[in-house]
This record gives C-alpha cells, structure tokens and sequence, in this order.
C-alpha cells in the first residue's frame, strides 16, 4: 500500500531548540524536528531550510518558502508541513494562505516547549500537524493554510498568539479552532468562507513592500504617525483602541497621510470587528472613514499588515488593495457538516 509522503520544512524556532553551550546558555535552534518523529504509516521526508528565530523571517523569505513547498509537491510529496517558531507563526501561515502555493492546505505548526524540557509539546505537535496535512477534507474545511498547535486545528487567518509560555497559546477569537486532533486522527469541525482573493505567488512582483503598524494609546504622540510617508512606507495600518478608534490629535494625522498611501484602521483588541458606522466623535470610525482611512474588518492588525503588504507586492492598485482588504476582512466561517 502506497504511504503518503509528508514533506517537513524546518525553519527553525522552539521545536528545534537546545541549549546552548550547556544549560546556562539558553534555547537555541540547533536541530531538525522530522528527524526525531517515526510514523509508520507516513513517509516523512525532512527538508532542512533555515535555523533562524521566526523574528527573523521576512516577506521575501516567505516567498521563497511557498516556492520551495511547489517544489516538495512537484517532487512527489502529498502534503507539506513547516514548522517554526511561534512568535510570528500567525504572521507567516497567513502569509502562505494568501500566497496559495498548493492545492491543498499547508500545514504550519511549533512547540511552546523544546523538545530537551520536560512535557514538551514538539513531537506531539508535528505528529498532529502531519496527520492532519493527509487528512481527508481538510482542502474543502479551509484554503491555503492552517495552524495545528496543541491539538487543535486552526485557520491561519483567524488564529492569533495569545499567551507567551502556555501549551495552549493560540485561539481563534470569536471563531474557533476548524478542527480537533483526537487519537491521532482529525476531526473537522467547521470551514472558512473561501478567500476571495486569487493566489498571489504567481503575480509577487518581489518589490520590497513596507507596510507600518503603530498601535493607538492614551495620550498618542502624532509625530510617530506622520513621518510615515516621509520615511518611505507604502501604507500604514494604525490598531485603534476598542472599535478601532483614535484621539482627534492622531486622526488629523491620519486624514494626512491617508493623501498619500492607503491608512488602515483595525483594533490592538484580540477580537471582534471594527467599528464602522455607531460613533460619529473625532476620532471615531465614522470620521476615519471620512478622512481616507479603511476599516480592517475582522482582520486582526497583524493580518491587516500582511495582507496589504501582499497585495501591494502582487501589483495591486491602491484603491484595489482596499476594496480587496475590506471584502477579506468581512468573512466569516461557515458551517460544515461531515
């Protein structure tokens, strides 16, 4: 019986750390998570790519991950799972689930603990996220990628980093995991609305994109938000406090700079959407709106960065950019029974 091949691409983080000049040196990446787990059902081919913390990742890099996982399917795997560290981890599946560059979904998953600490999550996570990657289904529950961490399947455009040590770090706030891993076996228990937007590593132009993400505070000095365009940034996303909102002081600013590069208005909140048409002060959605400003939607401001700095690398217009963001960030997930 032919075993499905599962392609591992190591980029380093948590799940491969160790310490570091004996104990008292720290955690650091030093080895490849794939060659440590045995499934007898599975082939597992394990595919080096980078040591580095995930805070090093960039755009350009992501790009060449997607091609380098065409590649492992071009060459007879059935399914691709990378992992990495978690800091950035909803960042980087996100950015793959835009890029698109499988017909199924891309697995990403990570540990909270090394493998050399008692109760490490590392083994157990990546044997989750290959079960899940040949599971049946999983193309139809969700598009482009997904996050399989503490056994729980999540979608990478929902899940979000929420504790800094806990096993049980990532949520899906206000949607929930899509999926359980139960026995070693996926259990799907919902979809996402397919992503309108068409897959992006085709049209990546490569150029470098800067998109910023300042968060809004009490007593917000402006000076921050103005030398944006003087500084060379292609758009800026501001997360406002609650509903997405700002000082009188900062949308002033904002109006201004929306003149010239797309301003995105998302929440530094962990769930819920934007405001977009219930308060009417300076400051408020309404009055960002007028001023040039987008809302975000649902799009929490870490995938709001990602996806307009994606779009703009694809050759999106500005106004195409924010019609596209404003349609992705209004989805929601839909039922799926099985």
């Amino acid at each position: 019986m032919h075993k499905p091949v599962v392609a591992v691409v190591s980029t380093g983080g948590t799940i491969s750390c160790a310490p570091a000049n004996g104990a008292d040196g720290g955690l650091v990446p030093t080895s490849v998570p794939a060659e440590s787990v045995e499934l007898g059902d599975v082939a597992v081919r394990s595919v080096p790519w980078n040591l580095a913390s995930s805070a090093e990742i960039t755009f350009d890099e992501v790009v060449a991950l997607a091609r380098e996982i065409e590649r492992q399917a071009g060459d007879g795997a059935d399914a691709v799972v990378v992992t990495q560290g978690t800091d950035t981890l909803e960042e980087v599946a996100y950015a793959l689930s835009l890029l698109r560059p499988l017909g199924q979904p891309v697995v990403l998953t990570a540990a909270m603990r090394a493998p050399t600490l008692a109760g490490s999550d590392a083994s157990a996570n990546l044997a989750a996220a290959i079960a899940a990657a040949i599971a049946p289904g999983l193309s139809e529950a969700t598009c482009g990628a997904v996050v399989v961490m503490n056994d729980q399947i999540h979608s990478a455009k929902w899940v979000q980093k929420a504790h800094t040590q806990r096993l049980d770090a990532f949520a899906s706030f206000g949607f929930g995991e899509i999926g359980v891993i139960s026995e070693g076996r996926p259990i799907l228990l919902g979809s996402d609305v397919p992503s309108s937007i068409p897959p992006l590593l085709p049209t990546d132009t490569g150029q470098d994109i800067k998109v910023a993400l300042l968060t809004a505070t009490l007593d917000q000095d402006t000076r921050l938000i103005q030398a944006i365009p003087e500084l060379g940034y292609h758009g800026l996303v501001i997360a406002g406090v609650g509903g997405g909102h700002v000082s009188e002081a900062a949308a002033d600013v904002l109006g201004e700079v929306a003149h010239s590069i797309p301003v995105v208005y998302a929440s530094r909140t962990f769930g819920g959407a934007v405001l977009t048409n219930t308060y009417g002060s300076p400051g408020a959605e309404i009055d960002l709106i007028r001023r040039g400003c987008v809302p975000s939607g649902l799009l929490s401001a870490l995938k709001t960065r990602v996806l307009l700095t994606m779009l703009l690398r694809s050759g999106y217009r500005r106004r195409q950019a924010e019609s596209v963001l404003a349609l992705e960030g209004s989805g929601v997930r839909a039922p799926r029974h099985l």
